[in-house]
C-alpha cells in the first residue's frame, strides 16, 4: 500500500510539473531543481529507493537534466544494480556529457564507458602535487580522504598529520610560487580533482585575506570555462564579504551553528528574500535543504 501512495505521489508530481512546463518556463526550472536536489539528499540518507523514483521523474519533466543530478542519479541506479538503466541513460547523452560521466569511477566498468573513464591532462606532475595539497588540507580537518588516497596510489604515510593552520600556510605559501611561475592552473592541465583542491586552499586562506580576494577573478574566470563549479565562486564570495565585515550574498556562511539545539543562523544576508533564486542560478541546493544538511553533520 505505501509503495502504491508513493507512486501515485510521484506520479502527480510529474503531471504538475508538466503543465508548469507548458504555462511558466521560470516555475518549470525552480521545480525540476528543487526535485533534483530532494534526490541528492534522499542519497545522502541512502534512501535510494525514493532517490531512484525522483532520478525518473526528472529524466520524465526534463529534457536536459543538470549534470550533477545526472551523475548522482546514475550512481543510485548502479547502487541499486539497476545497471541495465545506467546503460540505456548513458546511451542516450552526446559524446561530450558521456566522457564527463565516464570519469566517475562507479561507471568505469561499463562498457560504454571503456576508454573514456581516465582523466588525460598536460600537466600529470603539478596534478599530483596539487591533490596531495588537497588531501593534506582535508586531513587537517579531519576528512580523510580514502576514496582519493586509493584512486591515486598516494602514500598514506605522507599524508600529513600537521594541524590546520601549519597545512594552510604550507599549501598557501606553495599555490603562490605555482601560479607566479605558471600562472593559473586550468582543467585541462590539471584535472578536475586537482581544481577543487585549488578552490579549497584558497577558500581556507583567512590568513592572508588580501591574497585570498585577489583569486577571486580567478575563480570566476575558472567558473565561466567549466574548470570549476558556480558554488566555488559563490563560497568564495560569501567567505571574502563575511571576512571583510559584509553581507554575504548567496547564504553559504553561518554567524552560529547550535549544536545543543540543532538550529542555525545563516550570517548578514543580502536580499534574504531572492536568496534561492540565487542559489539555483550558481547551482546550490535550496537554504532551507542547506540548513538541514548542516544540522546532520554537526
Amino acid at each position: 500500500m505505501k509503495h502504491i501512495q508513493v507512486t501515485i505521489a510521484v506520479t502527480a508530481f510529474i503531471l504538475i510539473s508538466s503543465c508548469k512546463m507548458g504555462t511558466n518556463n521560470q516555475a518549470s526550472d525552480e521545480e525540476i531543481w528543487k526535485l533534483g536536489w530532494r534526490m541528492m539528499e534522499n542519497f545522502m540518507d541512502e534512501n535510494l529507493n525514493m532517490a531512484n523514483l525522483q532520478f525518473d521523474s526528472l529524466l520524465n519533466i526534463s529534457q536536459d537534466v543538470d549534470k550533477k543530478f545526472l551523475s548522482r542519479g546514475l550512481e543510485i541506479k548502479s547502487k541499486l544494480n539497476r545497471n541495465g538503466d545506467v546503460t540505456e541513460i548513458i546511451s542516450n547523452q552526446d559524446e561530450e556529457t558521456i566522457r564527463k560521466l565516464c570519469k566517475k569511477g562507479f561507471l568505469s566498468t561499463f562498457k560504454s564507458c571503456e576508454g573514456l573513464s581516465d582523466e588525460k591532462v598536460l600537466n600529470d606532475s603539478l596534478k599530483m602535487e596539487l591533490i596531495k595539497m588537497y588531501v593534506d588540507d582535508q586531513a587537517a580537518r579531519g576528512n580523510l580522504m580514502n576514496d582519493i588516497i586509493d584512486k591515486y596510489a598516494l602514500d598514506l604515510s605522507m599524508v600529513t598529520t600537521d594541524g590546520m593552520q601549519v597545512v594552510d600556510e604550507r599549501n598557501r605559501n606553495r599555490l603562490k610560487e605555482i601560479f607566479a611561475s605558471s600562472g593559473f592552473p586550468n582543467k585541462k592541465e590539471v584535472g578536475t580533482v586537482a581544481m577543487q583542491g585549488i578552490f579549497l586552499i584558497i577558500q581556507h586562506s583567512d590568513a592572508d585575506k588580501e591574497w585570498q580576494m585577489s583569486q577571486l577573478s580567478n575563480i570566476e574566470a575558472a567558473v565561466k570555462k567549466g574548470d570549476m563549479d558556480g558554488q566555488s565562486y559563490a563560497y568564495l564570495y560569501d567567505r571574502i564579504k563575511i571576512n571583510s565585515g559584509e553581507k554575504q550574498l548567496y547564504g553559504t556562511q553561518f554567524s552560529n551553528v547550535d549544536r545543543v539545539n540543532r538550529t542555525v543562523k545563516l550570517a548578514d544576508t543580502e536580499d534574504i528574500e531572492n536568496l534561492d533564486e540565487r542559489r539555483r542560478y550558481v547551482g546550490m541546493m535550496p537554504i532551507a535543504m542547506y540548513k538541514r544538511v548542516m544540522l546532520k553533520n554537526i
